[in-house]
């Protein structure tokens, strides 16, 4: 005698469907996503809630930046010029200024700059007239002994950020 088949109706399957239990644990999913996700973002508001309004002068620091978009040495002078710009996102004002020659270390500026606060996205000429050129009878940039060498200026603001860059006096 053949084997009785047996066919499984629908009515004697018990459980839950697949489309019932994914539909279940994707309901579960999203809700508990949705709270961790929405808890997460309070916290960056927090977060930058404290650091926008208790810490505002360190972030007022971090804002600011200074590029040297020319540093001119007149040759027949001891003067020094730089054009510098603001591209930070607050207000830049000057302290100090400084010149050193990087071959032996000698201090040619050491200015302090009152006054000279440049502006967001401005542009600002500053001329040092106090360069001290101590060597030879008349120390100019166009003499052999300033002439082609290596300098480092740097500038300090008044919220401590330094700033500097090198450059050549040449003539040609």
């Amino acid at each position: 005698m053949p084997p009785k088949s047996k066919k499984f109706s629908m009515k004697n399957r018990r459980g839950v469907s697949n489309i019932i239990g994914s539909l279940i644990v994707l309901a579960v999913v999203a809700s508990m996503g949705s709270v961790i996700l929405f808890q997460g973002l309070n916290q960056i508001n927090a977060f930058s809630y404290e650091l926008t309004y208790h810490d505002k002068e360190h972030v007022n620091e971090l804002r600011e930046d200074i590029i040297f978009e020319h540093v001119r040495f007149p040759p027949t002078e001891k003067n020094l010029e730089l054009d510098l710009a603001n591209v930070g996102s607050v207000d830049t004002t000057i302290s100090t200024v400084t010149v050193v020659r990087i071959d032996n270390q000698e201090l040619i500026i050491n200015k302090e700059v009152s006054n000279d606060t440049i502006l967001i996205e401005d542009h600002k000429k500053i001329i040092l007239t106090t360069a001290t050129l101590p060597i030879g009878p008349d120390p100019i940039w166009n003499s052999t002994e300033y002439k082609d060498k290596i300098y480092k200026i740097s500038i300090t603001t008044s919220k401590g950020n330094f700033f500097s860059t090198i450059a050549t006096p040449f003539n040609t």
